[in-house]
């Protein structure tokens, strides 16, 4: 049965991303031919210029033709990596973005969306190409800006420039795959505390399933390239979103919308009823009548029906052993074996079964032991903010 939950769940999470996946492999492809078009027609059209005696600030050397010879050629590379290196930086900083953000979203099963945690867009398709126009003007500028200096100087200076430039880069790339083992480690330790074990729990299918004819690269990637290592990155990457996944469908965030306030915590209470000692195997969450109760993860629902003292019940399986009870519903609004996203509205705040009054009983459960529900939503709280404490 817990292969069978997580097998629903995975797929849950994976069934629109398969599509996806393809159409991203298959742009990649077509990304990677006209980048090399993209670098071949920015040389010669820089080349062009300088040999034009057109670039601003490049006045002819003694005894050499305006912008021609060695000189015109270093400086047309130089821009064309100065370009280059610029749209990397835009990719970067869309990669920062993705390892530094909150694990889980903010204001937690309420947050609209569902679950929505697997990349769905290409990080390449997020480089901005006004930045080549943008960073050919700066160029120009500061070439301008050091006409006292030779062409040769200012090249050499423009080369010193754009080595530190790449070499911050490629710190900045190892730097971020270092941060997205830190966020692995954070949803690990998450999972420890509520009592999951982390070498032993089923994570959600790291690849869809996708297939073609083998189309093989032109370009070898070489160990040490900017290339090679966005590339392991990006493999990190793919590691970091399977335990993000994870996160989505362990029931971490909260149960209803807007005020949650409990009348009554997990443990030993006096009974509302009897008056002696009883033990409370859930929270009781204040709402009215009618009031959304949404699924705090991703899951099934195992069963939508009356229960005794439940009176109207959900329970749902998030895989691993983890289960979630609803009680004293007033309505349904999902059935048994359907699939739920986090955040979905699973049913109604009511006063069925054995109830004082409108409130969402509500339990988490670890191989049929009921657990603190508070503990996980602690842990929630803490996932749904990011790394420098930013929500």
């Amino acid at each position: 049965m817990g292969l069978i939950a997580a097998g629903v769940t995975g797929y849950l999470l994976y069934e629109e991303k398969g599509r996806v996946a393809a159409l991203q492999q298959e742009q990649a492809i077509l990304q990677s031919s006209y980048d090399e078009k993209l670098k071949a027609l920015q040389r010669r059209l820089v080349s062009a210029i300088v040999a034009s005696g057109n670039s601003p600030g490049l006045p002819a050397q003694p005894g050499q033709p305006t912008g021609t010879g060695r000189a015109g050629d270093q400086l047309a590379d130089l821009i064309t990596r100065q370009i280059e290196l610029e749209a990397r930086q835009a990719l970067l900083g869309a990669l920062t973005g993705q390892a530094v953000g909150p694990i889980l979203p903010q204001g937690g099963a309420q947050a609209t969306g569902g679950n929505r945690f697997a990349d769905g867009q290409n990080v390449l398709d997020r480089v901005n190409p006004a930045v080549l126009a943008q960073q050919r003007r700066l160029v120009s500028a500061t070439v301008k800006a050091g006409e006292t200096m030779s062409l040769d100087q200012r090249i050499t200076l423009l080369g010193q420039s754009l080595d530190r430039v790449q070499t911050g880069q490629s710190q900045q790339l190892s730097a971020l795959g270092r941060q997205l083992v830190g966020r692995v480690q954070e949803v690990r330790a998450a999972l420890a505390e509520v009592g999951l074990d982390p070498a032993k729990v089923k994570l959600p299918p790291g690849r869809p399933g996708m297939g073609g004819p083998l189309i093989p690269m032109t370009v070898t990637l070489k160990a040490g390239t900017f290339e090679h290592a966005l590339m392991q990155l990006g493999e990190a990457r793919s590691v970091f979103g399977r335990w993000r996944d994870l996160a989505a469908i362990v029931p971490f965030q909260r149960p209803l919308e807007g005020d949650d306030t409990t009348t009554s915590n997990f443990g030993p209470r006096s009974d509302p009823f009897t008056g002696g000692t009883a033990m409370h195997a859930g929270m009781d969450f204040r709402g009215e009548t009618g009031t959304p109760v949404r699924a705090p993860g991703a899951g099934k629902v195992l069963r939508a029906e009356v229960a005794g003292g439940y009176g109207n019940l959900i329970e749902l399986d998030h895989g691993n052993g983890l289960t979630t009870r609803y009680g004293h519903l007033s309505a349904f609004d999902v059935k048994e074996g359907q699939l739920v996203a986090a955040g979905q509205i699973i049913g109604r705040v009511g006063s069925t079964g054995r109830s004082t009054g409108p409130h969402l009983h509500y339990e988490t459960r670890l191989s049929d032991e009921a657990r603190n529900p508070l503990k996980f939503i602690q842990l929630g709280d803490k996932l749904a903010v990011g790394p420098s404490g930013l929500r």
